[in-house]
């Protein structure tokens, strides 16, 4: 008897999400990679999705996960599309892993997008690890989103990149350094290592 109600209980307590493997996270010595981490048990049902200047799709992030996307070395614009639009500047570096958080915050009547930059010298790079506890890892390559157009109209994708831009032109230095990544911000395969 005591050993069924000890299974029992064992059954229902919340299993802990298998641990990632850092490995999958290292970029190779000629590209550079941008893993973006949706870890909020709010945001379950929430996907977030990332485009570019051109409006094809990035990444689809959600459902507790960190995508992976590998991408050459270079400057990139790109967009995040939600409850909010947001605007963020990338510097990759080959041989770096960027890490950039996407969740949602309540507001009076509704929720906010929310995204952070894992910067060097900032909180969010020593958050990092706690970031990523319980979080799936997914790869870019099996993002069915990846490389194709948005899903929605034309004319509310334009909405959507002429409000990020103009949030952008609006806001202070201080205010684009919150959404910029610059080369030394990667994390070098040793760093990725310590996670």
């Amino acid at each position: 008897m005591r050993f069924f109600v000890w299974s029992a209980l064992v059954l229902t307590l919340p299993q802990r999400a298998a641990a990632f493997d850092s490995a999958d996270f290292v970029a190779p010595e000629h590209e550079a990679r941008v893993v973006f981490i949706q870890n909020l048990y709010e945001d379950r049902a929430e996907s977030f999705i990332v485009f570019d200047a051109n409006k094809q799709c990035v990444a689809e992030v959600g459902g507790r996960q960190a995508e992976v996307i590998p991408m050459k070395p270079g400057k990139y614009t790109l967009y995040i599309a939600s409850f909010r639009n947001q605007r963020i500047e990338l510097d990759l570096a080959a041989g770096r892993t960027y890490f950039i958080r996407i969740n949602s915050v309540a507001k009076t009547s509704n929720r906010a997008t929310e995204v952070t930059l894992v910067q060097r010298r900032t909180e969010s790079f020593r958050l990092l690890k706690t970031w990523l506890q319980g979080v799936r890892v997914t790869h870019g390559r099996d993002d069915p989103c990846r490389g194709k157009p948005l899903k929605e109209r034309k004319n509310r994708t334009v909405r959507r990149i002429v409000d990020a831009d103009s949030q952008w032109k609006r806001g202070d230095e201080i205010y684009r350094y919150r959404y910029m990544l610059i080369k030394e911000d990667g994390l070098t395969p040793a760093e990725v290592g310590w996670l």
